[in-house]
């Protein structure tokens, strides 16, 4: 039915960045779009998501030509996660108790790798 959501604010940006990071370089709209189980967003759908993102910063627009324009993640998931960590940091006046927080919720998996990676940091 037109006019009716299928998904939740920002699930299709998010998506959209998903697959982009599952390229190796820069791709067109359609390589995104044929990423897209049915019922597929529109190329113009995808275009405009890739154009939010580029002026959120979070991609990269390369035109080759007027007909040929690709895109490109500007961070893997991991750098986009470890900044936006960081700019939480940033934000707050008790960092430790947002770090405690934080470390309060982690499995004890993660808790022997922190550790690990701390140890062989200090050395």
């Amino acid at each position: 039915m037109a006019g009716q959501r299928s998904r939740e604010p920002g699930e299709l940006e998010a998506e959209v960045l998903r697959v982009l990071r599952c390229f190796d370089g820069s791709v067109g709209a359609r390589e995104i779009q044929a990423r897209f189980a049915e019922p597929r967003p529109a190329s113009t759908t995808i275009l405009t998501i890739l154009e939010r993102l580029r002026a959120k910063g979070l991609v990269e627009r390369e035109e080759l030509s007027p007909r040929k324009i690709r895109f490109a993640a500007v961070h893997s998931v991991e750098e986009h996660a470890t900044e936006a960590m960081l700019g939480v940091l940033e934000g707050v006046d008790d960092r430790r108790a947002v770090l405690l927080r934080f470390a309060g919720n982690l499995d004890d998996a993660d808790v022997a790798f922190l550790r690990d990676a701390l140890a062989t940091k200090r050395k």
